[in-house]
Formats: structure tokens, sequence, C-alpha cells
């Protein structure tokens, strides 16, 4: 829960090109008097109070950092971190001898204005931000405290059991509202707030997003302003700054989407007559040859398989330069639209790794579109450090993808798997 990105469009209201010099950063003091003024401006917005007090305190890079990798042990196991790593590396997302741990602390500690903490009840202001701008980190920050009084932030995500696609749809909405109410704050104060000053911090320190992959930034970005479309039934960025219902908010909290497919089309959650759950996927591991385990499994959905399957050419990184370019980020693409459903299943053998990545398609010819797109971004290598097979059954609306590493391919372990049937409209829900 992490501010920064999510001012871009906030900032995109402010048209007068000026200077200023930097602001005064708060005193202890000054930052609760202020946070007190706008947790009764959220209150307003929202309807609801706040049921008990939110801490504020100023911190550092430093701090930030201690913070995130406690909040990291708390909340992902060492497993599951290098689940993540291998699945990136073996579908060609991440370089295979990057550090993704290291790479994602450099670009959170880049980008950071703001953070809170679920487990303690307390915002955390960046000691480099400060004036109009730390008001506008605290209008997003101050909702997320106000959320996690209302629908346990934290208990919500572990039920979510470190599964990829579920914990990217739940975060889309939790940082969809911290979004959608900090515009909302933003537009109000509109005439009260120094825009030369604000125009002078727009960079907002997001260095650090120039030089990370796009598996990293892209779903980050993703789930502050695709998240705030989707509170708004909108296919797309929330360039009008419409406000969300609150029952509409109340209703993604209560009941979340499942998969970043009904994210990216909102009608897929909100819409009764097109509401698209997720096909399981089941993938039997039960028989593996002799030294083969399973390092983890996870589903990916469409946001990482439209990662996987963008050119090599198009995997150009974010320009933090210029806040315009974040309104054409791609966020899928036509060879992943058609997505039903998946299961990636990491196998490990001392330094070998096999990745088993079964998808399921609303038609065979996304299945077919998926195939050709996949086979297009990984040609046939031998030479190549990271091997993959690209299958398809028939005419089937299943495309498997066996990504190996550090084994010869007649070694690779063969798995079984299961798609259950797409549900019918009247068993959606």
């Amino acid at each position: 829960m992490i501010t920064a990105l999510a001012l871009v469009p906030a900032l995109l209201t402010f048209v007068q090109d000026a200077k200023a010099a930097p602001p005064k950063v708060w005193t202890q003091a000054e930052l609760e008097a202020v946070s007190a003024e706008i947790k009764s401006d959220i209150e307003t917005m929202r309807g609801t109070k706040f049921q008990r007090p939110v801490k504020v305190k100023v911190t550092d890079k430093k701090g930030f950092i201690e913070y995130a990798r406690k909040r990291q042990e708390k909340t992902e196991t060492p497993e599951r971190k290098a689940r993540d790593e291998w699945n990136a590396k073996l579908l060609g997302l991440v370089p295979i001898d990057m550090n993704l741990q290291a790479a994602l602390e450099k670009l959170l500690e880049g980008q950071v204005g703001g953070f809170y903490d679920p487990g303690s009840d307390t915002f955390y202001l960046m000691d480099s931000f400060g004036g109009d701008l730390a008001r506008i980190i605290l209008a997003h920050e101050l909702t997320h405290a106000l959320d996690d009084q209302c629908f346990d932030l934290d208990g919500q995500l572990a039920k979510l059991h470190q599964e990829s696609d579920a914990e990217f749809a739940f975060q889309a909405v939790v940082e969809g509202s911290g979004t959608s109410a900090m515009n909302q704050w933003t537009m109000q104060h509109l005439k009260d707030l120094d825009r030369a000053a604000l125009l002078e911090s727009s960079d907002l320190e997001t260095q650090g997003l120039a030089e990370a992959p796009q598996f990293l930034w892209k779903p980050l970005i993703a789930a502050y302003l695709r998240g705030e479309g989707f509170l708004v039934h909108t296919a797309g960025m929330n360039v009008g700054m419409k406000a969300s219902k609150t029952e509409d908010i109340r209703r993604a909290f209560e009941h979340p989407p499942r998969s970043s497919e009904q994210i990216l089309h909102p009608d897929k959650y909100w819409d009764a007559d097109k509401v698209d759950e997720p096909r399981k996927v089941s993938v039997d591991a039960s028989k593996l040859q002799s030294g083969w385990k399973v390092a983890g499994e996870d589903t990916l959905g469409e946001i990482t398989l439209a990662l996987v399957t963008t050119p090599l050419d198009q995997r150009k990184p974010f320009d933090p330069k210029n806040p315009l370019s974040i309104l054409g980020i791609q966020y899928t693409n036509k060879a992943a639209e058609g997505w039903g459903g998946d299961r990636a299943v990491l196998l490990e053998k001392g330094d070998a790794r096999v990745l088993w990545l079964v998808t399921a398609w609303d038609r065979p010819e996304d299945a077919q579109e998926f195939q050709a797109a996949v086979a297009a971004v990984f040609p046939d290598d031998p030479k190549a450090a990271i091997q993959h097979r690209i299958e398809r059954p028939g005419d089937a609306d299943v495309v498997v993808v066996v990504a190996s590493h550090g084994v010869a391919p007649g070694d690779v372990p063969t798995l079984t798997w299961k798609v259950e049937p797409k549900a019918k409209p009247d068993e959606k829900r």
C-alpha cells in the first residue's frame, strides 16, 4: 500500500508551467494536524467513520526498506519468492541472472512517497515529501487505513494463499480505492493547492521505473490505475476522474474480483450477463521421476500472460520523465484477452528447473492466437539457456507451455492435467 505512481492522474490535472522551491517538511505536530483534517474529508466522502486512531509518522528510505522486508516476511514465504522469480525467468520476463528481490527493492525505493502498514494502523510519510504533495499522499493512504478498518485488508489477503492473479485482483481493489479517494480529494481542493509546487515534484522520484523490467512495473501501475477504472466500471484509465460509488467499493471488498481478467475487463465482474469466472486448471505432479519435486504452484492470469506474449521489441521501459506516457500503457493484448484460466507448476531437481504452464481459453481460436504469440516469443533455439516446448492437443482450447533450464529435453518430467469445462451463463454466480 504505497503511494507515488497513483499521484500521476492527480498531477495531470495541473497545467500551469511553473517552478517553485521544494516544500517544507512538516514537523510531527503539523503532520498530525493535517492528517486529522484529511481523515475528516475522507469520512465525509465515504460516508463512513474511522473506528480507531491512525498513527502518522515520518520515515526515510532506510526505514521504508526495513518495513518492506518485514512486510514480505509476514505476507510471503521464501518459497513463494523463489517460485515467482523462477517463473518469471523461465517465461522470459526477466533475465536469467537477475536478482528479482534486489530489483524490486530498487524500484520501490525509487518511487515511494508514503505507505500504510495494516498491521500497526500506521501511515508513514517519506521525509522527502511535504506541503500539498504530502496532503495528496495522505488522502490516498488514509483511505487505505479506513478500508482496512472496515474490510480487514491483511485478513482478506491471507485467504488468497499467495496466488498471484487473485492477489493482483484484490490489490487492484485496494489501490483503486485509494487512488479514487485521492483524486476526488484533489479535485475538491484544487483551488487551494499550490500547483507550482506540485509540478516541481511531478517526477515523484520515479527514476527506478526506467530500469525495471515490465514484469515489475506494469502490474504495479495497473493496480493503481486500472484498479480505479475497475471501480467505476471503466475498461481503461479513469481519465475523467469519475467518482466511484461507495456501494461499489463495498461490494468489491466484500466479494473481491477473482482474476486480473475481471480488473482489465470490468464488465466480466459487474455485468451479470457477462460475468466470467476463472476455470479450474489442475496439474497432477504426484508421479514425478526420482529426484524431482514441486517447488511451487500458481495462477498467472491474463495480465502476466499478456507480458509473456508481448513481442521482445515492444518491451520498452517506462518513461518517468513524461507523465503523459502513462496514458499509452497497454496492460493486455489480443493474445491474452481470451484467457479462461491457467495453472503453473514449478519443478526442481538440484539446480535444474522446469515450469509446466497449462492455459485454458474461452475459445479454440483464442488458444490458437496465444499459441502463435508464444511461439513467436520463444523461437526454437537449441543453444538457449532456457528451452521451451509449446503444445496444443488438436483443436482444443488448451495450450501447454513447458520451460526448462539445466535439464536435457529428453529428461524433462511429464505431468498430466485437467481443465474444468467453461461454465454456462447460469452457473457463473
